[in-house]
C-alpha cells in the first residue's frame, strides 16, 4: 500500500498591535512648538516575517494499521507580516517624574521698629589702681542724613563712682560744641589738679571729695519728635574711654 500524501496549508496573517509611547520633555516641547513631528517616530514595514513554525505528529488514519505505517508528521507554518509602527493619535498629558511638595506659609507679619524720642546707655565701671586725673572719650557715631546736622543728637557724660552728678563732655575728635547755656562742652575732664593759666578752653577741671579711681560712661541718644522719624535713630557704633593715672604726668 503506497503512502498517502498529506497536504499542508500555510496561514499568513496581518497582526495589528497598539501601544502608548511617552515622549521625552524635549520631544514634547518640539512637538508643541511645531519644531518636530511625531511621524519621525514611525517605522517602515517589512523586515522579514515574524512568527513560529508549528510541527505536529498525527497517527495513521486507518484502524489497526497505525503500528504498521507509523506516525505521520504534519508541518504547519504561520507567518506574520509587520506593517511598521504608525502614529494614529497624539495628545498632551501632564507627566511628573518628581515628587511635588506644597508648602503653605501663614501668620506673616509686616512691621517696623519704633524708637523712643530719647534713650540712654550707661556703661559698667572703668577702674584704675592709681588715681585718675584726666579722662576723655573717643566715639564713632552715626547721625541719619535727614536729621538736622547742627543739633547734638548724641551727648556723652562721665561720672566718678560715688558722685551724684554726671559731667558732660564732647568726643575728643569731634568739632567744638556748646550746651544750652552757650558754654563750650569740654573734651577733657581733669580731676583734682590745679588749673594752669594757659589751659585750653575745652578742658574742664573738676574737684571731688575723694580720689577718683572708678568712672562710668553714659550716652544719651535722641531723635526728632515728629511722627515721620519714629523709625529712625542715631547710632553709637563704638566708644573708648582714655584714663590717665596721676603718676604718668
Amino acid at each position: 500500500m503506497g503512502k498517502k500524501k498529506k497536504s499542508t496549508s500555510v496561514a499568513k496573517d496581518i497582526t495589528v498591535e497598539t501601544k502608548i509611547v511617552k515622549l521625552s520633555y524635549l520631544q514634547t516641547i518640539a512637538v508643541a512648538q511645531s519644531i518636530g513631528d511625531t511621524s519621525d517616530l514611525e517605522t517602515e514595514a517589512g523586515g522579514g516575517p515574524v512568527g513560529v513554525n508549528v510541527n505536529m505528529s498525527k497517527k495513521g488514519g486507518m484502524l489497526g494499521l497505525g503500528n504498521l505505517f507509523g506516525k505521520k508528521k504534519v508541518s504547519i507554518g504561520v507567518e506574520q507580516d509587520s506593517t511598521g509602527e504608525k502614529i494614529i493619535d497624539n495628545w498632551m498629558q501632564p507627566y511628573f517624574n518628581r515628587i511635588r511638595y506644597a508648602i503653605g506659609i501663614r501668620e506673616i507679619t509686616a512691621s517696623a521698629y519704633t524708637f523712643a524720642e530719647a534713650s540712654e546707655f550707661v556703661s559698667t565701671i572703668f577702674g584704675s589702681p592709681k588715681d585718675i586725673i584726666k579722662v576723655y572719650c573717643i566715639t564713632d557715631e552715626y547721625i541719619p542724613p535727614e536729621f538736622d546736622q547742627s543739633t547734638p543728637w548724641v551727648s556723652y557724660y562721665i561720672k566718678p563712682e560715688g558722685e551724684v552728678d554726671w559731667i558732660r563732655l564732647n568726643s575728643f575728635a569731634a568739632p567744638t560744641k556748646f550746651d544750652d547755656d552757650g558754654n563750650i562742652v569740654p573734651k577733657i575732664i581733669n580731676f583734682n589738679i590745679p588749673k594752669s593759666p594757659n589751659a585750653p578752653l575745652e578742658d574742664k577741671f573738676q574737684f571731688t571729695e575723694s580720689p577718683v579711681r572708678q568712672i562710668r560712661f553714659k550716652a544719651i541718644l535722641r531723635r526728632p519728635s515728629d511722627s515721620t522719624s519714629q523709625s529712625t535713630t542715631p547710632l553709637l557704633k563704638s566708644y573708648r574711654l582714655v584714663l590717665t593715672p596721676k603718676e604718668l604726668l
